[in-house]
């Protein structure tokens, strides 16, 4: 049963509400279903892996949506951001964004492999917020809140085990650095234990979007006009 919203605090409850949604998931993938009935293993690569655990959390999700009348979600395309839009009775007249994110445990568990990337801040629909843009279903600014819906997970037994889920706001995980060298990519922090506590490098949604949005980027989007 989803606990009721608080529109004093939206963020924190819708938070709490997307929480007890995913209470109860299991990653049950052993492998890879042939023709011939057998079963290979998940191969190692991280992005494999993490994209199976990716539409598993979403098919989840959507089941435990389909039990209930006052909260919809919207669900993006593959160049779309973002990954499912949350609206609905439930929550209005609030409106949230949700990326899901995988990432794998390094060995001894207390970091991740490699960055989480939780933004990218070269797009027109975060430049311009307040405009509509082809790539987001509605304008960035429109939403109360930009959340990452993420899964920790370790490599074993040719598949995903230990899956542990977060639900955080993601400027208050994100660092000052890019999570790729060639591409406008912002990383979130790579220590577990501050990606549980949203302790990222700033102190609040401002500050974060003054840094990232004064970075440079390529000349055909920086010189995009301003409608």
């Amino acid at each position: 049963m989803v606990r009721q919203f608080d529109r004093a605090d939206p963020v924190g409850s819708f938070k709490a509400v997307l929480r007890e949604l995913m209470k109860g998931y299991e990653f049950d993938v052993t492998g890879l279903y042939l023709k011939d009935g057998s079963i290979r293993p998940l191969p190692r690569e991280a992005s494999l892996v993490g994209r199976v655990l990716e539409v598993s959390l979403k098919e989840y999700l959507h089941r435990k949506l389909l039990q209930l009348k006052d909260l919809k979600w919207i669900a993006g395309g593959e160049r779309t951001y973002p990954d499912l839009t949350f609206n609905g009775p439930l929550i209005s007249p609030n409106r949230f964004a949700v990326d899901v994110k995988c990432a794998r445990r390094a060995e001894r568990g207390k970091r991740t492999q490699s960055a989480i990337t939780i933004g990218t801040f070269d797009a027109d629909y975060y430049r311009h917020p307040e405009q509509p843009a082809p790539n987001i279903a509605m304008p960035y600014a429109s939403y109360t809140a930009h959340l990452a819906l993420i899964a920790l997970y370790d490599y074993a037994e040719a598949t995903a085990r230990n899956v542990d889920l977060l639900v955080v706001e993601k400027w208050r995980v994100a660092t000052r650095r890019r999570s790729s060298g060639t591409r406008c990519y912002i990383a979130a922090v790579s220590d577990i234990a501050k990606l549980k506590a949203e302790q990222g490098d700033f102190a609040s949604e401002a500050d974060f979007n003054t840094f990232w949005r004064s970075q440079p980027i390529r000349g055909t989007k920086q010189n995009r006009p301003v409608e």
